[in-house]
This record gives C-alpha cells, structure tokens and sequence, in this order.
C-alpha cells in the first residue's frame, strides 16, 4: 500500500528538482583541481619559457586540455543521467523528454564546468612562480560559480523547461568561453609577480 506513495516521493523531486543537479555537478567536477595540477606539475616552470607564451602554442594546449578534463568529468555527469532516468522509470515515469532531458542536460552541465574553470585558468591565471594563488578575481569568480549554483538548489521548476534553457545556455557560454581564450589567453596566460 505504501509503495505508490514511495514512487511518488522519489518521482516528483526527480521531475520538478533537475537544478538541483546544477549543484552535483558543480560538486563532483574535478576543473579546479585539474587546473591546480596543470599548473603545480607543468606551467609554472615552461612559463618563464618564450615558447610556451606563443598564442600558437597556448590554444593548442587549452584544446588539448579541454578535451582531457571533458573526458573526466563526462563520465560521471553521464552516470548520473542514466542514472536519474532510470529512477524516473522505476518511480512511475515521466514523459518522454524529461528522459532527454536529463540525458542531455547532465553532460552538458559537466562540459559547462569543465570549460568555465579551464577558461578562468587561462583568462585570470591565478598563481605566482612559488605556485601562490594571488589573483582576487580568480578567487571572486570561484564563489560567484559556488554561490549560482547553490542558488540553483533552491529552484522548482518542471525539468523540460529548465533542462532546455541549461542546455542552451551551456552551449552559448561553451562558444563565447572558447573565444574569449582565443582572442585574450595569449596575452592573460603569464605567471603573477
């Protein structure tokens, strides 16, 4: 008798909480460590060198770059996903693009993670030559990102419309992001005094 009622305690979360997932998968994105490390094991010894500073040399290696840390954090966004779809099933259902939805949103909410800390890496280069975090707006953007997206917690909306807007906007931040690094990042990317 009890088990409509657990299917629907765990359905209608599942259906109107998706931005609640903006917070996971801030949570679970591993962008600011792997930039911490990008910097601790290679950039801040090949920076004092000309080469490395060439806009050639510094877009080729945010690609490659980008691409590593995707891969990383796609797998669990996509997890998660499955994941959410299946207790969506077993919990009563839900219609056929909240599945999509959440299929899609998810990795691209992890892509979105992934380019924003790598952008903010190559954009406000944070630490010194004795690998010291010295970049206020560096330590600014990190608790905006925390603080939108613990605000997201609090949200309820249907998962259609929120999970097609988060799409978008990870798709338009994505393009502007990567050309913003394009045109400033050879200039920005530079060890702090």
């Amino acid at each position: 008798a009890s088990m409509p009622q657990a299917r629907a305690r765990v359905n209608d979360p599942l259906t109107r909480r998706l931005p609640y997932f903006v917070f996971i998968m801030y949570a679970i994105n591993r962008g600011t460590s792997f930039t911490r490390s990008l910097f601790m094991n290679c950039d801040h010894s090949l920076l004092t060198y000309g080469f490395y500073k060439q806009p050639r040399m510094v877009l080729r290696l945010f690609a490659i770059r980008l691409r590593e840390i995707v891969k990383v954090n796609l797998l669990p966004a996509s997890v998660i996903g499955a994941g959410a779809c299946l207790l969506l099933l077993c919990s009563g259902g839900a219609a056929p693009l909240d599945y999509a939805v959440y299929l899609v949103s998810l990795p691209c909410l992890s892509v979105f993670f992934s380019v924003h800390y790598l952008t903010l890496y190559y954009l406000l280069q944070p630490f010194n030559a004795a690998t010291e975090m010295k970049s206020a707006a560096y330590q600014l953007a990190l608790s905006a990102t925390y603080l939108a997206c613990f605000a997201c917690m609090r949200l309820k909306v249907d998962a259609l419309p929120f999970g097609l807007a988060c799409i978008a906007f990870c798709l338009l931040y994505c393009a502007l992001a990567c050309a913003l690094v394009y045109r400033l990042a050879p200039r920005t990317f530079r060890l702090r005094a």
